[in-house]
């Protein structure tokens, strides 16, 4: 018996008779191999499956139903199978009594996060290339590279980030770590039709006409963002990985190319220059209906509910056919306005940030 084994066993032991259990990526998913004859649980997997038992014998494996780490699973009599959002909606709901998550342990040179859990596909490859759009992000300025490699995180694991990490510079610290934790030898971003405006979700396509690549993806979002037309200084995870010394500045990166001299002026995200990192945080917190931008329903919104079912910090409500906020539980991480389908979702400028802009 490994040690994947045995933590598997231990971990099947805490289980309780009668309860709805999700398993996380890794050695959680084993868990299901190992539950106690003398219970019966509901197993439930964040990409849409409730009722199955353990892995499947060999050649009986249904290419149509896996568990969140894309594994074959054997389906119980009552099983059902549905869309993620539904998985969602009953992971927010309250629905599940214990979730038991794996993770992956990052180097010394971690900052801010000192474990991912992480897609199994990682340990299946020998290296990485980040393909990237080039674009503009409500919450963070500019995305490239790095931020790319997010797609690693998986289920309800981004939405916890967002609720550990809710301001900019906390972010990006972790997608710092995530990006030294997955080492990517190459990073292309695509920027023959970019994005800017309020991206990724309301933005507007712009052709830039240019393909960027290079080692290091810090340094390739360096030049990304100086091709668009912001100071990387005003982009949090460009800002951060310059006074972390991971990349240097435009100067001392060595752009080659026909378009090496090529500068854009995208059209900024309304929260490129916000005060939210300038402030202390105390301050922050104060004021941030009136320092940062906040999500505002219009009158487009058809009342799907996919945006409250993904609200990390279960912010919003629906009723009467609409969506409602509460701004005190909102931390302005805009996954609503990248979620909505019908582009019901604005940005309302705060007071003091409205004013420190035109001073600024």
């Amino acid at each position: 018996m490994d040690f994947r084994e045995m933590i598997a066993r231990r971990a099947a032991l805490e289980l309780k008779d009668g309860e709805v259990v999700n398993l996380g990526f890794g050695m959680p998913m084993a868990v299901a191999n190992f539950i106690p004859e003398d219970i019966e649980v509901i197993l439930q997997s964040e990409n849409g499956c409730l009722v199955f038992g353990p892995t499947p014998k060999l050649g009986e494996q249904d290419a149509d139903t896996a568990n969140s780490g894309s594994m074959p699973i054997t389906l119980k009599q009552g099983a059902s199978l549905f869309d993620i959002f539904t998985s969602f909606g009953i992971i927010r709901g309250g629905h599940v009594d214990t979730a038991i998550l794996g993770a992956l342990e990052v180097d010394q040179n971690g900052v801010t996060v000192k474990r991912f859990v992480v897609a199994r596909r990682l340990s299946e490859v020998d290296k990485v290339i980040s393909l990237a759009k080039m674009k503009t992000h409500t919450f963070m300025g500019a995305t490239g590279a790095t931020k790319n490699l997010f797609g690693f995180i998986v289920g309800m694991q981004k939405a916890q980030f967002h609720l550990r990490m809710q301001a900019r510079h906390e972010f990006a610290a972790m997608l710092i770590d995530l990006a030294n934790c997955v080492k990517p030898v190459l990073s292309i971003v695509d920027g023959v039709m970019g994005m800017e405006g309020n991206g990724p979700r309301n933005g507007s396509p712009i052709q830039a006409g240019i393909l960027l690549a290079g080692e290091n993806c810090f340094a390739v979002d360096i030049v990304m963002a100086e091709v668009m037309g912001f100071n990387p200084e005003d982009v949090p995870l460009t800002d951060l990985a310059l006074k972390q010394g991971l990349t240097p500045p435009l100067a001392g990166i060595d752009v080659v190319g026909s378009a090496k001299d090529l500068r854009l002026n995208f059209v900024e995200p309304r929260s490129l220059k916000s005060l939210e990192d300038r402030v202390p945080k105390w301050i922050a917190e104060l004021g941030r209906n009136h320092l940062t931008a906040s999500p505002k329903i219009s009158t487009g919104c058809i009342g799907c509910g996919r945006c409250a079912a993904h609200c990390p910090p279960q912010a919003m409500t629906v009723s009467g056919g609409t969506v409602h906020i509460n701004y005190d539980k909102c931390i302005r991480c805009y996954c609503c306005q990248e979620l909505c389908p019908e582009n019901a979702v604005t940005l309302r400028v705060g007071h003091l940030l409205k004013l420190a802009q035109y001073f600024w």
